[in-house]
């Protein structure tokens, strides 16, 4: 999994869009009895994989079930900490939409504290409108979701909100570089009862909460970047889900507005067509 500095996910979270994922155990109460996690090493040497079966086996099956979706749209809410050198922490919130259909059309929207951007991609460009500025920019794309998301990193350095949930292979995309991971039981998250799983990788700590029903939906999603000064936290709850609707080509494609100012994207690659 590509993981991103708090300052990245920032900066992509007011330009158009984070999910890379990665702790220790924490002592927490449940709604069930569950056995206690296998104990584990107190430090993790260079290449260590110390997964509880039980924490990588729910990630499988929530990742399985996403992959296998034709199509899904989710509304979630997120908080994000800044934690400037001279000033006290502060913590900015989102509402996000994102809509799904595979294998080559996404978009989403997102206002709040920072935020009031809107994206499409349809399977030859991806477009994103500021509407806050007022400004949109366009770039041509490769015919997946999975390249697309890639080609818009690489060459701009925006990160797709949520994006780890949205490829075609979630699993190996969050679990590539876990070094721990570890079952702390059935706790709430989204109003739902859920497994709460924690995961630890060299600069980060994760915690993922999956639907504990018939449909292990991904729930809630916290990163704390530790490396980083204060230990910013990223944290988005998933409200709604919804698998397999009818999703229309016109949800996917953008119309810019009448006198919005067109901006070249950083990093476009020139005279691409």
């Amino acid at each position: 999994m590509r993981v991103f500095s708090s300052s990245q996910l920032a900066l992509a979270l007011i330009a158009v869009a984070c999910v890379s994922c990665a702790g220790e155990p924490a002592t927490l109460t449940s709604d069930t009895a569950e056995a206690p996690p296998p104990p584990v090493e107190t430090s993790l040497a260079p290449g260590s994989r110390l997964i509880d079966p039980r924490a990588d086996e729910l990630v499988r099956q929530m990742s399985a079930l996403l992959a296998g979706a034709s199509s899904f749209t989710l509304v979630a809410e997120e908080l994000y900490d800044e934690v400037p050198e001279h000033s006290p922490r502060i913590q900015l919130a989102n509402r996000r939409q994102v809509s799904l259909r595979r294998p080559d059309r996404l978009a989403g929207e997102a206002s709040g504290d920072a935020v009031n951007t809107s994206f499409w991609y349809d399977g030859e460009s991806f477009s994103v409108l500021a509407e806050s500025l007022y400004t949109n920019a366009t770039l041509p794309m490769p015919p997946t979701i999975d390249a697309a998301i890639d080609a818009v990193f690489e060459r701009t350095g925006i990160v797709i909100p949520l994006m780890d949930f949205l490829y075609d292979d979630p699993y190996g995309r969050l679990m590539e570089t876990v070094q721990r991971g570890v079952y702390l039981g059935i706790h709430q998250a989204a109003g739902v009862a859920c497994h709460h799983l924690a995961f630890e990788q060299e600069t980060i700590d994760w915690q993922l909460w999956i639907d504990a029903g018939d449909v292990p939906l991904p729930r809630t999603l916290v990163i704390a970047y530790k490396t980083e000064g204060g230990v910013p936290q990223y944290t988005v709850v998933i409200r709604e889900w919804e698998l397999g609707p009818a999703l229309p080509d016109e949800l996917f494609r953008f119309e810019p507005p009448a006198g919005a100012e067109l901006l070249e994207l950083p990093g476009a690659p020139a005279g691409q067509e």
